[in-house]
């Protein structure tokens, strides 16, 4: 019986999480969210080149500033 070969994978993978009293979140779905805020408000008038994200968890909030102009606020963590 010939057994079958597996490929190695060397894709290198990152995910971050932050943690906080008991729940988590990670990064990538805070960008994700930082973005669909933005495009719902400027709804493609003004890209985005230039993004900052405060994560202030005892707020349960991502604050953020794009372009030095606009600033918003998402949901960190779901309630």
């Amino acid at each position: 019986m010939q057994e079958a070969k597996t490929k190695t994978s060397n894709k290198y993978t990152e995910i971050i999480y932050l943690q906080f009293q008991g729940q988590e979140v990670s990064i990538d779905t805070v960008k994700a969210a930082v973005k669909e805020n933005y495009e719902s408000v400027k709804k493609g008038e003004d890209a985005a080149q230039d993004v900052k994200i405060y994560l202030k968890p005892e707020d349960r909030k991502a604050y953020y500033v794009i372009n030095d102009d606009y600033a918003g606020e998402v949901p960190l963590i779901a309630e």
